[in-house]
């Protein structure tokens, strides 16, 4: 029996970090206080994410993302591979997978969850394009520092907004996912 892949993108809520502002004495209007539940995230949309940023998530993560359909098979068998022979840490998780993961937050370190993990990758491509694909995970991903998604990383590590952000800040700002 196939596991089922329902793990919808519709049906995922993400936490976002909310904003109280008032009208000073001149007319301005100004920021008073940021309100955040569990994860300090602001939502970017595609158009607002550098396409500098997208193509380091590309390199650093999922070399091969607008290649396959959820599912890097080379990397994937290498993993094994190394799992079965050699050193266990090499991760065959695309950009997809990733997503995948963190929106269903099950971390579990089992052959189960890896397989559950395909095949909704899978149905993930099927379902999204690369670009809603790619949307979720720069707004998903956590960055440290409390910053979940990449608008927030950009303003508590550079403190700008994430338009702003140079080639050198974004290739910075996405290695902090490889760590």
């Amino acid at each position: 029996i196939l596991p089922e892949a329902n793990y919808s993108l519709e049906n995922v809520s993400l936490d976002q970090t909310s904003f109280v502002y008032y009208v000073d004495a001149d007319g301005n209007i100004q920021q008073l206080q940021q309100i955040y539940t569990t994860a300090d995230r602001q939502w970017a949309s595609l158009e607002e994410i550098p396409e500098d940023l997208v193509k380091a998530a590309v390199a650093i993560e999922d070399k091969r993302f607008y290649e396959h359909q959820g599912v890097d098979w080379v990397t994937t068998i290498k993993a094994c591979f190394f799992m079965f022979f050699g050193n266990g840490d090499r991760g065959g998780s695309t950009i997809t997978q990733q997503l995948v993961k963190n929106v269903t937050d099950n971390w579990d370190v089992t052959v189960q969850r890896k397989i559950q993990e395909i095949f909704t990758a899978i149905e993930y491509e099927r379902r999204y394009s690369k670009s809603e694909i790619m949307e979720w995970y720069l707004n998903e991903i956590y960055m440290g520092n409390r910053c979940n998604g990449v608008k927030r990383a950009a303003a508590v590590y550079f403190g700008k907004e994430l338009e702003s952000l140079t080639i050198a800040e974004c290739a910075s700002l996405i290695s902090i996912t490889n760590n």
